[in-house]
């Protein structure tokens, strides 16, 4: 397989954004149709993948908001999101699972060091036949990763101690083999839009939320500021975690708010 420079002109430059993962059709160096997509994301700007690892470490601190957004992306766009915890080698046994509790028996995770090695090979062998993207914060470790999964030499950067933030050194989306498979590394973003969905439909894509729906006392129940919601019970009790169920509202005041500026 080899690489070819080509450039959109005419009806597909004015027409067509092409992404990551797009599969073109081109002809001496121009590319002229862009194939259907089976999915998309909007930032990061790729196209056609299989499997989305949103990567977090213990440093810097997760943004889990971002995780949940990440996730709801994963669901509209029909694609596998993995939870990859990078740097584990920084933290005990009981902080990893403390970490993971929220989404245990929902999304699948992995936790890895770039660094030591663990858990490398599990990823690799996952990898093998899929399109996967890397995805998460600066100075999580993505390219470190890709780095210890391939033998590649990615650029890589380090957490600013002043701020505890990563220094963006990924400055655009590219795609590599990788592990028998295909990787997309990302540039780190702290800030994402959730896709295009009403506040009410939100519960529909936290599958917890689903199994109880109908021991509500209302059919329509958000789950926010409802009496005898069944939901706000289990959080109470520790069945569901609270955690993330208080990402899910703070998700759902921002969609309301969202609305309300598209209709003032």
């Amino acid at each position: 397989m080899g690489v070819t420079v080509c450039s959109a002109r005419g009806k597909v430059k004015k027409d067509v954004d092409i992404y990551v993962g797009d599969y073109v059709e081109f002809c001496d160096g121009v590319i002229e149709s862009v194939a259907p997509r089976k999915n998309q994301l909007v930032r990061p700007y790729v196209a056609n993948i299989d499997v989305l690892f949103i990567t977090v470490a213990v440093r810097p601190k997760p943004d889990w908001v971002l995780v949940e957004k990440l996730l709801l992306n994963c669901h509209a766009q029909k694609i596998t999101p993995i939870i990859v915890l990078n740097k584990c080698d920084l933290i005990t046994e009981e902080e990893r699972l403390a970490m993971l509790k929220p989404y245990q028996g929902e999304i699948n995770s992995f936790c890895v060091s770039a660094k030591t090695g663990e858990g490398v090979e599990e990823l690799k062998d996952y990898i093998k036949g899929k399109t996967v993207c890397f995805s998460g914060q600066s100075a999580v470790g993505k390219s470190s990763l890709i780095n210890s999964l391939g033998g590649m030499r990615l650029e890589t950067g380090e957490l600013s101690r002043k701020i505890q933030r990563g220094k963006n050194t990924t400055r655009h989306v590219e795609i590599y083999d990788l592990a028998d498979g295909r990787a997309v590394d990302t540039c780190g973003f702290s800030v994402m839009e959730t896709i295009d969905v009403k506040p009410w439909e939100l519960t529909y894509y936290y599958d917890e939320f689903v199994k109880v729906q109908n021991q509500c006392k209302f059919d329509n129940c958000t789950h926010t500021t409802e009496p005898s919601c069944e939901v706000k019970r289990l959080v109470q009790e520790g069945v569901i975690n609270e955690n993330r169920y208080n990402r899910y509202v703070s998700l759902y005041k921002e969609l309301c708010e969202r609305r309300k500026n598209e209709y003032a």
